[in-house]
């Protein structure tokens, strides 16, 4: 009885000495972004609750493997401290913004088309997820955060490049939603097809009343623009229902990549537990549609099912 009453004793010590180790840590991690006097007046926001969650599974991991404290405060909690800091990082890449909030909680496409897209470092949160499946262990509140933020990451680079589409002079723009639409093409080309032809038969009959062409010269040029005019109206009218068409599927195509898109990440916003296996079919529906996921959302995702298959 003794011999158990003491070795609880001893896990109980161990377990706190962890826990201060802990407590000081994310102390100073706040206290590095907000500076001393804020980080005492403050919980850290989604900053610090990361921080917390993310040494809570290092802890009971280090607790669980008989690691020696110093190994732990070394090691094992740094990993998973500078795996924090690099993700916020992915989110607040300017040293000037000291806010602990990395993750925005708006609807992406308002965000989207008031032209106010957070920025997302791609390379550096695929980095951070790479570096988090290498640790051994895993925090759910970490799961979360990754897999949102992946699926924010292609939302909004997506919605960026088809809704604020910048053109320069008279390069035209890629995006459909962009694009002059087909009808007003069809009657501007119309419209200059008109000054074009037109111009050069008034310019023919110009020259053939100053005699420098014959007036049957100039009748000539006035019939072979006509001609071309009406050979111009006539390919561009029948070919327009067909541009109309197109257009109107290529943007209707968008704004449904968009609204898949949308729903998952705002799925993602339940305090309830997420399933896996539904994120990666749904997932797998919009990369069948088009989308190009961020390879490492399958990869958090499959490690996720390989354990509880849900976050």
């Amino acid at each position: 009885m003794d011999a158990d009453y003491h070795a609880a004793s001893n896990g109980w010590a161990l377990r706190a000495q962890f826990e201060e180790i802990c407590h000081v840590a994310v102390q100073n991690e706040i206290s590095a972004l907000l500076g001393a006097d804020q980080a005492q007046r403050t919980y850290g926001g989604q900053y610090g609750d990361l921080l917390r969650w993310m040494i809570q599974a290092a802890l009971e991991y280090a607790l669980a493997n008989n690691i020696e404290p110093h190994h732990f405060e070394d090691d094992v909690l740094r990993d998973g401290l500078s795996i924090v800091g690099a993700l916020r990082y992915a989110f607040i890449n300017d040293p000037s913004n000291r806010s602990p909030n990395f993750l925005d909680h708006g609807n992406p496409i308002d965000l989207i088309k008031a032209d106010k897209v957070p920025r997302i470092d791609r390379m550096s949160l695929e980095c951070v997820v790479g570096d988090y499946l290498a640790l051994p262990y895993r925090s759910q509140a970490m799961d979360r955060v990754l897999v949102r933020g992946l699926i924010a990451a292609e939302t909004y680079a997506f919605g960026d490049e088809m809704l604020n589409e910048k053109t320069f002079g008279l390069f035209p723009a890629r995006s459909p939603m962009k694009q002059t639409h087909v009808l007003l093409g069809y009657l501007r080309g119309q419209f200059t097809s008109g000054i074009v032809f037109g111009g050069i038969a008034v310019l023919g009959f110009g020259l053939s009343s100053g005699t420098i062409i014959s007036e049957g010269a100039a009748a000539w040029i006035a019939g072979i623009c006509l001609s071309l005019f009406l050979f111009f109206v006539a390919t561009s009218t029948l070919a327009l229902p067909y541009l109309w068409f197109n257009q109107a599927k290529a943007r209707r195509r968008v704004r449904d990549l968009l609204a898949t898109m949308t729903t998952l990440y705002n799925e993602q916003r339940s305090d309830g537990p997420i399933s896996a296996y539904y994120v990666r079919e749904r997932a797998n529906d919009a990369s069948r549609q088009g989308v190009v996921w961020p390879a490492p959302l399958f990869a958090i995702l499959d490690d996720i099912i390989s354990r509880t298959g849900r976050y």
